[in-house]
């Protein structure tokens, strides 16, 4: 009988326990019912006609990304989808521009969906990726939403689709696009400063007259990509594709081209000063007025 405290107080300890854990697991139930019911409120807000409703859904969600990761894929795939639903390049293609056209505004809440997505904590994306795929972008402001550029981590949009999107006159910064699909994206007099473009996919993508500045295009493959007049000063294009690229105009001064396919690319009028041709496969190209090509690569 001596032992009877003894195993009263275990007896205790025990009920003590399992009333701890089945409190944890209804806290648990209850926090994940708010949280459903908080993102099904911010959804319905984004189909509302009043801005600052949708304005309101959109950093609900922002919210619930940071209070709750496992919903981070399903909430970047909700604002990829309100992107492309609200801004659709029109069915029969890029809408026709006029040298003095001035181009419309990005609508802002358009706007604020970017800067969510460039601010979102890392790491927890899962299988989920940007997808703004037929997008019509013109003029979008692309940058780390706190401190200088290049202070800030840069905005995270690897493989991210913009195959198809209309990006002409956008600006971005500081922003990695590794491995992105672009397939017939439209660039046209974009201005990329910083921007991380290894291994992209740009095949028939439109970047006449685009400004790349400490941009990497090392090993995208550009094939049968317009870059009329496009300026690729020192630009490293180690091991790219740009097989019957219209590379024409093109300034390529310093530019690293090492290993580059440029078969059947027209490079005539292009600047190739101090341009690296080491290894370049330059078969079928064209040259006529080109500028600073190296004798060794007139004479393969």
């Amino acid at each position: 009988m001596a032992s009877l405290p003894g195993l009263a107080a275990l007896v205790a300890l025990v009920f003590t326990w399992v009333s701890v854990g089945q409190t944890g697991t209804q806290l648990r139930i209850a926090e994940q019912g708010q949280i459903t019911s908080r993102f099904n409120e911010a959804v319905s807000h984004l189909g509302s006609e009043s801005l600052d409703l949708r304005f309101g859904g959109i950093y609900a969600l922002e919210r619930i990304m940071q209070d709750s990761p496992r919903d981070q894929p399903r909430i970047i795939s909700v604002l990829s989808a309100y992107v492309r639903t609200h801004t659709p390049v029109p069915t029969d293609g890029f809408p026709k521009m006029k040298p003095d056209d001035v181009l419309p505004p990005v609508d802002a809440d358009v706007i604020a969906v970017a800067e969510v997505l460039a601010a979102r904590p890392l790491g927890q994306d899962g299988q989920a990726e940007i997808n703004w795929q037929s997008a019509d972008l013109r003029g979008l402001l692309l940058q780390p939403r706190y401190g200088r550029s290049g202070d800030a981590p840069p905005v995270s949009f690897g493989f991210a689709n913009l195959s198809g999107a209309d990006l002409r006159q956008a600006l971005f910064s500081n922003v990695d696009l590794n491995g992105s699909w672009c397939m017939g994206v439209n660039l046209a007099h974009a201005f990329l400063t910083d921007v991380n473009l290894k291994n992209a996919f740009l095949q028939s993508a439109d970047l006449t007259s685009v400004e790349l500045e400490d941009t990497s295009l090392r090993g995208a493959d550009l094939s049968e990509a317009v870059l009329v007049g496009a300026n690729l000063v020192r630009v490293d294009l180690r091991d790219a594709t740009l097989d019957q690229a219209d590379l024409s105009g093109a300034d390529l001064y310093g530019a690293n081209l090492r290993g580059a396919d440029l078969g059947g690319s027209d490079l005539r009028r292009a600047n190739l000063t101090g341009a690296d041709l080491t290894g370049a496969d330059l078969t079928g190209a064209l040259l006529d007025g080109a500028k600073g090509v190296p004798a060794d690569v007139l004479d393969r």
